[in-house]
C-alpha cells in the first residue's frame, strides 16, 4: 500500500529552483496516481458489499459513495463501475496506477474501449498498451488503444461501426449569455470532411482580412454553409488516410484517417467506393513508415506536404495541434546556412516557434523528423516521428515523447 505522507507538503516551495519545482510536480503525479489506485480499490470493495444483483449495475454502492462524497448519484455509480472493472478485468493496469507508471484517466479510458471486447482479447490489449505506456500523452493513448481495439478483433470493428453509424445525431444544448453548442455525432470521415471544409472556408476569410478567430470564422463558415449565404463555388478538400500495404493484397484490417485516428476496413472501402470526396492513399511497411503516396489530381508531392504528413502534429513534446495549421520551421535557421529540406524542417505551432527562441531554449534535428529539444533547467525531450499506424512489431526507435535529463 502506499504511503499517504502528502509530497511537498514540509517543502518551502518559495524557495525551490526551476528544476526542484519539476521533480516535485513529477513525484506529486506519481502520488496521485498511487492515491486514486488505493481508491479504485476501496470502490471496487464497496461494489462486493452492497450488490446490485437485480439491476447488474453499481446503483446501491453508488448511492452510498454518492452521499459520503457529495457525489451526484450517476457520477458515484459510473465511477464505482469503472473501479469494479479495472480491479477484475485488469489488475496490472491497477498495479501501473500505483506505481505511477499511468494516472488514472488512462486507466480508465482503457477500461471503457474493452467494454465491448471478451475478456481474452481485453487482457491482450491491456498487456499491449501497458507495455507501451510510458511517454504517452492521453491523446496518444486513445489513439493506440482504439486502434490495438479494431487490430485485435477486425470483424467485430465493422460490426461496431455500423452499429455506433445508426446512432448518428445532431444534439442541441443552450449555454449561458445567449450562446449555444450544437454537438454532431457522426463517422469521422464524414465529419473530418465537413471540418476541414469550414476550416478551408475560415483561413479563406482570414487570408481575405478578417480580424476574427479562426474558431469564430469556422463557425461562421458552418452557417453560411447551411444558410447558403455567400459565395457557393465548390470548395475541394482531400482526406487522407494510412493503409498497411497488406490491404492492397486483401487483408481485411483498417488504417488511420488523418486528424482523427483508427478506422475500420469497411470505412476505408465505403471511401474507395461510395463518397466523391478527394482522398488520399498513404501506403505504409509494417512497422508504419510511409511507403506510398498516391497522386489526387496533381503531379508530384512537395516539400511542405510531406514534412506534414510525416509530423502528422506539432512537434512539441505533448503537442497535438494538427500539422496543417503549423509553420514549418528550419531547425538550424536558413540565414545560418541551414538547408531547406526534410531534414532541417518540422511543424511547430506558432505558440512553440517562438518558445524555440527563447533564452535557454534550443532544438536539434540529428536525424530527419527526429526532434530533441532542450529546455532552460537542461532536460532533454526526445519526439521521434510517429508511425502512421501502430502496429505490434517491436520498432527500432519509440514514437512519441521520451525525457532525459542533462547539461
Amino acid at each position: 500500500m502506499c504511503d499517504t505522507a502528502v509530497v511537498g507538503s514540509d517543502l518551502d516551495i518559495a524557495g525551490l529552483s526551476d528544476v526542484e519545482v519539476l521533480d516535485l510536480l513529477r513525484r506529486v503525479e506519481r502520488q496521485r496516481a498511487a492515491l486514486d489506485a488505493v481508491a479504485v480499490r476501496a470502490l471496487a470493495r464497496m461494489s462486493e458489499l452492497r450488490p446490485d444483483r437485480d439491476a447488474g449495475g453499481q446503483r446501491f454502492a453508488g448511492a452510498e459513495v454518492g452521499a459520503a462524497l457529495t457525489w451526484t448519484p450517476a457520477q458515484a455509480a459510473a465511477r464505482v463501475a469503472v473501479a469494479a472493472r479495472l480491479v477484475t478485468r485488469f489488475p496490472d493496469t491497477v498495479c501501473a496506477l500505483e506505481a505511477g507508471l499511468i494516472d488514472l484517466p488512462k486507466a480508465s479510458f482503457l477500461s471503457d474501449v474493452t467494454s465491448t471486447l471478451d475478456d481474452e482479447n481485453a487482457a491482450v490489449v491491456e498487456q499491449w498498451i501497458l507495455a507501451r505506456a510510458e511517454h504517452k500523452t492521453i491523446e496518444r493513448w486513445r489513439q493506440a488503444l482504439r486502434a490495438k481495439k479494431d487490430r485485435v478483433d477486425p470483424e467485430g470493428a465493422d460490426r461496431r461501426r455500423e452499429q455506433r453509424r445508426a446512432q448518428r445525431r445532431v444534439d442541441f444544448q443552450a449555454a449561458d449569455d445567449g450562446m449555444a453548442h450544437l454537438d454532431v455525432y457522426d463517422t469521422g470521415e464524414r465529419l473530418r470532411a465537413v471540418y476541414l471544409v469550414v476550416d478551408r472556408m475560415a483561413r479563406t476569410a482570414r487570408a481575405q482580412g478578417s480580424s476574427e478567430t479562426l474558431g469564430a470564422l469556422r463557425a461562421d463558415a458552418l452557417f453560411d454553409l447551411v444558410f447558403g449565404v455567400g459565395s457557393q463555388r465548390e470548395i475541394t478538400v482531400e482526406l487522407q488516410v494510412a493503409v498497411p500495404y497488406t490491404v492492397l493484397l486483401g487483408a481485411h484490417v483498417g488504417g488511420v484517417l488523418d486528424g482523427y485516428g483508427s478506422v475500420p476496413n469497411i470505412a476505408i472501402k465505403e471511401l474507395i467506393t461510395d463518397y466523391g470526396a478527394s482522398w488520399r492513399r498513404v501506403v505504409t511497411d509494417p512497422v508504419g513508415k510511409v511507403l506510398e503516396v498516391s497522386q489526387r489530381r496533381h503531379p508530384g508531392a512537395d516539400l511542405a506536404r510531406h514534412i506534414r504528413l510525416r509530423d502528422r502534429t506539432c512537434r512539441f513534446p505533448g503537442c497535438h495541434r494538427p500539422a496543417l495549421s503549423c509553420e514549418l520551421d528550419h531547425t538550424v535557421e536558413h540565414s545560418r546556412g541551414g538547408a531547406t529540406g526534410h531534414g532541417n524542417l518540422s511543424c511547430l505551432c506558432p505558440m512553440h516557434h517562438k518558445i524555440k527562441d527563447q533564452p535557454g531554449w534550443s532544438l536539434r534535428q540529428p536525424e530527419p523528423g527526429r526532434i530533441v529539444w532542450t529546455t532552460p533547467t537542461g532536460r532533454r525531450h526526445v519526439v521521434a516521428q510517429d508511425p502512421f499506424i501502430d502496429f505490434d512489431e517491436e520498432r527500432g526507435s519509440p514514437g512519441g515523447a521520451m525525457t532525459t535529463r542533462g547539461r
